[in-house]
């Protein structure tokens, strides 16, 4: 089952909020402090709103709390957006010493979480000096669209789908560009399982209008290895790009047990390890690169893999860091994307 949040972005969107916004968790308090004054005196019939309103006050004194934590954590990663960059060139550098042709070190964020979005473009590039692209993606888990791997593919001109279980998200996707469905873009709101993916991935694959699917990335709440083994029965994508739990490294191999119910609790516990995806993959695909946060790994089809460099899974692996989620110092929009939607709709046939 899809979620707002998986896992990783859960605690990256915690992260985020603690280094760019410190400041703001003393102003928090202040105004609790202010409410909890203003609520001692109000008549009988305030006091029953009060009540209410006491516990929102203690929801937002526990969120507090939670940004106390995760600011002392990351104070060892730095405070600033310009540390995160820091941090990545410095490990983009020592990766390319040791592994000069990673596609990792090409990477760099628009609309990805961290470096998601340069990674891509180079594997792409790289696939395309063997075959032509058609120029085509599916996003499981895209969320609200403003932070996925393939954003900034239709902005290059790509044409693909995207699918959330969240009616959030797929109705916030909705008010920003108007429609769930363009001449480029699919969005549809559903749960992926085993029972509905086969039929999910056929809606996908005839919306692009080829079996010869580009890229597809699979994100969603802890299922992830067993969907994505069941999508491969209809397409497959020249890359391939897929969540991973970073806390176990090679050759720890580790997938959760199927559960349409699952919900992630905040621990350990969800997804596949990437030794686990390497050995579901193998014979298909290869593993060409991880990104810098340890989350996503990057896997290219067996017949394209002639124009990387294969590197064990043990040199490849990332492991998590949090605090590594790149910015590239402007809120992230659909602004641009609904321009190009329009323009796409109003150009003559």
């Amino acid at each position: 089952m899809l979620q707002d949040r998986t896992p990783f972005r859960q605690l990256a969107r915690l992260y985020s909020i603690a280094i760019s916004a410190p400041s703001q968790i003393s102003g928090m308090r202040e105004d609790l402090s202010k409410v909890r004054d203003e609520i001692k005196h109000q008549t009988d019939l305030e006091n029953t709103l009060a009540g209410r309103l006491e516990r929102d006050v203690q929801k937002v004194s526990i969120t507090v709390q939670e940004l106390d934590l995760h600011l002392n954590a990351s104070k060892t990663a730095g405070h600033t957006h310009q540390d995160i960059a820091t941090m990545q060139a410095d490990l983009r550098q020592k990766i390319g010493q040791a592994m000069p042709d990673n596609p990792v070190i090409k990477g760099w964020n628009t609309y990805s979480q961290c470096d998601e979005d340069g990674i891509i473009r180079e594997c792409l590039r790289r696939i395309e000096t063997l075959v032509p692209l058609s120029k085509t993606f599916i996003e499981v888990g895209c969320g609200d669209g403003l932070e996925n791997n393939t954003h900034q593919l239709l902005l290059d001109g790509f044409k693909g789908s995207w699918l959330d279980g969240s009616h959030t998200n797929i109705s916030r996707i909705k008010e920003a560009l108007g429609s769930l469905r363009t001449s480029q873009l699919f969005v549809k709101e559903s749960f992926a399982t085993l029972d509905s993916m086969g039929a999910l991935i056929h809606e996908f694959r005839d919306f692009a209008g080829t079996t010869d699917i580009d890229f597809y990335t699979f994100d969603t709440d802890g299922n992830d290895l067993l969907l994505v083994r069941k999508s491969l029965e209809t397409i497959k994508p020249k890359l391939l790009c897929v969540e991973y739990n970073g806390k176990f490294p090679p050759p720890t191999a580790l997938t959760m047990a199927y559960n349409n119910t699952h919900m992630w609790s905040g621990d350990d516990y969800y997804g596949a390890t990437l030794q686990a995806w390497v050995n579901e993959l193998k014979d298909r695909y290869t593993l060409v690169s991880c990104n810098l946060t340890g989350v996503n790994a990057f896997f290219v089809r067996n017949d394209l893999a002639s124009v990387f460099t294969i590197f064990s899974t043990e040199q490849l692996y990332q492991p998590t860091r949090y605090w590594l989620v790149g910015t590239n110092g402007h809120k992230a929009s659909m602004r641009w994307l609904k321009q190009l939607n329009t323009a796409n709709s109003s150009a003559p046939e």
